[in-house]
């Protein structure tokens, strides 16, 4: 599974830093729901687990309505977007700070195998996203056995 960048170029090698920065100093997904790639979408924290019968993304979306969640695979791409909307101030009080990403967010995987697009499922619980696509049959792990001649 491939990880497809969604940045200019000329950012990649901040945003890496910026990332390996994060992991060195402990601030494991610190600023990873709020790093802001060059066009201005965000990348949420995910884990991405793999076995012999499928793929599963979990996807860290607190905040998120699961209306404003979408999943499509087209072409071995799996793709997660959304948008976070920001909470408007009311006469009930204003904001001093805000540091939750609002806006775009998005993250594109390049699968690599086949795999069964008709059974791919999303949930959606307590702010978190797993997708499991399962592999195509024909692209499973196949024990063989070995025979001593």
């Amino acid at each position: 599974m491939k990880l497809i960048r969604t940045y200019p170029p000329i950012l990649s090698p901040i945003a890496e830093l910026e990332r390996e920065l994060d992991r060195f100093f402990g601030r494991a997904g610190a600023r990873a729901a709020t790093s802001l790639l060059g066009d201005g979408i965000s990348a949420p924290a995910t884990d991405v687990r793999e076995d012999d019968k499928q793929f599963t993304v979990t996807v860290e979306l607190p905040g998120v309505k699961k209306d404003d969640v979408q999943v499509s695979l087209e072409d071995g791409v799996l793709t997660i977007s959304g948008e976070r909307k920001a909470e408007s101030e009311t006469a009930d009080g204003r904001f001093h700070r805000r540091e939750r990403f609002v806006g775009r967010f998005g993250r594109s995987f390049e699968l690599g195998i086949p795999v069964d697009s008709k059974a791919v499922k999303a949930a959606f619980k307590d702010g978190v996203l797993s997708v499991t696509v399962p592999k195509a049959e024909n692209a499973r792990t196949k024990a063989i056995e070995v025979t001593v001649e």
